[in-house]
């Protein structure tokens, strides 16, 4: 039913350890795509990849010759992934699984949301997004307030309340672990990644297409723990790119801004 994505740049000892918990506690019912962003090393040659295969799960690994950042591989994933599957799971390198049989309880928590008219759903989300500041404050991220948001119980440290039922509506989701409808993705022609700086700002643009394009987005009920901060924080990938992640930050919320002004702020409440 899903297909999950995964981009890796370097770091392969931590976001390959974090995937182990994905293949140990599941039940074989996903395929993955492991998006090697031209990472120092070659992810292919790693042993474990090998030995995911030889267990029998299904894992294909692509590489690109440079790093072009988590957002574009969204699309790249969109038009890797087998089109019979009707959700693509967009997960950062460093989320953990904690559910034994997580992919079957996945699955039945995407049937519920497919019969919702579901766009877009996560494990991390929030009722709105906004301020009226914003107009007058572009660029400072302290004006993306998320309210009542709503983590499942390993997150609920990080300010929200655990919920209570399978899936509850909200307006945003935290991207580490993005699951898209195929059916919005071709709603929206496909992402507009080019739209974006590389990184930022894009899982809030994705929800909100999905929510004026007449879908809803939901918070699942299945816990993980998103170790964060992974990529951006130890590696010097902006440089690479003769820029900074401040400077990608201050531009992608410039950008969201921008289109979204006349729209802001917008709550399910």
């Amino acid at each position: 039913m899903f297909t999950v994505i995964i981009p890796f740049f370097n770091q392969f000892d931590e976001g390959l350890g974090y995937l182990e918990s994905w293949f140990s506690l599941s039940k074989g019912l996903f395929s993955i795509i492991l998006i090697d962003n031209g990472s120092d090393e070659l992810l292919s040659d790693r042993s474990e990849i090998t030995r995911w295969k030889r267990e029998g799960h299904g894992i294909k690994v692509v590489r690109n010759n440079k790093n072009t950042g988590v957002y574009p591989t969204f699309q790249q994933g969109y038009e890797l992934a087998a089109p019979h599957r009707p959700w693509l799971l967009y997960s950062h390198s460093d989320v953990e699984m904690l559910v034994p049989g997580w992919d079957e309880r996945l699955r039945e928590l995407l049937e519920i949301a497919a019969s919702r008219n579901a766009g877009a759903c996560g494990m991390f989300g929030a009722k709105g997004i906004g301020t009226p500041d914003i107009y007058r404050s572009l660029y400072d991220y302290r004006q993306m307030v998320r309210w009542q948001c709503h983590t499942v119980e390993s997150m609920a440290s990080a300010g929200g309340a655990a919920i209570t039922g399978d899936l509850e509506q909200v307006m945003v989701l935290d991207g580490f672990a993005l699951i898209v409808n195929r059916q919005f993705i071709d709603h929206m022609g496909g992402f507009k990644y080019d739209q974006y700086p590389v990184h930022h700002m894009y899982d809030n643009d994705i929800c909100l297409e999905s929510h004026y394009g007449g879908f809803n987005n939901y918070v699942l009920d299945l816990d993980c723990i998103h170790h964060g901060g992974m990529t951006s924080t130890r590696e010097k990938w902006a440089e690479e790119m003769g820029t900074t992640d401040h400077a990608i930050h201050r531009k992608a919320h410039k950008v969201f801004y921008d289109k979204w002004r006349g729209k802001l702020p917008v709550s399910i409440t």
